[in-house]
């Protein structure tokens, strides 16, 4: 394989699915520290992932797995997929912040999303990153990124950084590098806030300044995505990104599950050290099948309409 060639879409595809899970661990292995020495402790060598327990999975991929079924299955029931997150909080509930835990709580005792949150969670981010996988129906995949990100933050502000992260991913998946033009042409339709539109329109301007990090189990959603596309925007080496990210402390597992996502669906996998792979836990090999079954689907209908079209001539 030339080692300088793009990435197939089978392969940005599956760096998407398990870049998530890679990143997720990655930022786990120094999330509950910020300190510079308790952080080079963390690291000893090579910032090798921390998995999650066996069995259990932490709020993003969980939040994620409920949407990415739910689109293999062909459609998003918002219902049922409540249900799946409160049933995975209350027999699981790794990493789950109190942010999430109060939306999540909501949605169990009253059938329906609350009306107010103290801040808009990072997870919400990485709970609605599968919506990249429907941009055919460019309309559809932003409305429900955004109804899917109010399930638990009303904020529309939170659901607008939700549909500027998943239209990001959209774009990579596409093979495409050039998303910012794209984002703040959907933030001035939708009538984003005057501060978040300036903190994305701010994204391209220095390529040696990034925004704030988000950093600690308060990190919102909000001030995660502006961070997140100035990495994809000016960084174009994946692995370097994503060990910095863990060099930095204090970055949530599920906003690490995200540039993990990101960085996979632009650059695909082929380049990160296997020992990333190898020790993610389980849940890689899980997305990796969900992206090989993906390609399969694509391919049998090309071949489908290919063994049509002499029948028609």
């Amino acid at each position: 394989m030339n080692p300088d060639a793009p990435p197939s879409t089978d392969q940005r595809r599956a760096g998407f699915l398990a870049g998530a899970v890679i990143g997720s661990a990655l930022a786990a292995r120094t999330a509950d520290v910020q300190e510079r020495a308790a952080v080079a402790r963390a690291l000893e060598a090579d910032p090798l992932p921390l998995a999650p327990p066996l069995g259990r999975r932490p709020a993003g991929t969980a939040l994620a797995d409920a949407l990415l079924e739910q689109l293999l299955d062909g459609g998003v029931d918002l219902q049922r997929l409540t249900t799946r997150w409160v049933e995975w909080w209350r027999s699981d509930g790794l990493d789950a912040d109190p942010v999430l835990i109060e939306a999540l709580a909501h949605l169990q005792q009253f059938d329906a999303p609350t009306d107010r949150v103290d801040g808009g969670t990072a997870v919400i981010l990485a709970a609605t990153l599968p919506a990249a996988l429907a941009a055919s129906s460019p309309a559809s995949m932003v409305a429900g990124t955004f109804h899917t990100a109010r399930l638990l933050d009303p904020d529309p502000v939170t659901g607008l950084a939700a549909v500027a992260v998943v239209m990001t991913a959209a774009r990579c998946l596409d093979g495409q590098r050039d998303f910012i033009g794209d984002i703040l042409t959907m933030l001035r339709t939708n009538g984003a806030p005057e501060g978040f539109y300036e903190a994305m329109r701010s994204v391209p301007r220095d390529p040696r300044r990034p925004p704030p990090s988000p950093r600690g189990p308060t990190a919102t959603a909000v001030a995660a995505a502006p961070w997140l596309l100035w990495q994809l925007h000016h960084r174009p080496r994946g692995e370097e990104i994503l060990r910095d990210m863990v060099a930095l402390g204090g970055v949530p597992s599920a906003v690490g599950a995200v540039l993990g996502a990101l960085v996979g669906a632009r650059d695909g996998l082929d380049r990160w050290p296997s020992s990333w792979r190898d020790n993610s836990g389980e849940d890689v090999t899980r997305r990796l099948a969900v992206a090989e079954r993906l390609s399969v689907a694509e391919r049998l209908s090309v071949a489908e309409r290919l063994s049509v079209v002499p029948r028609a001539l």
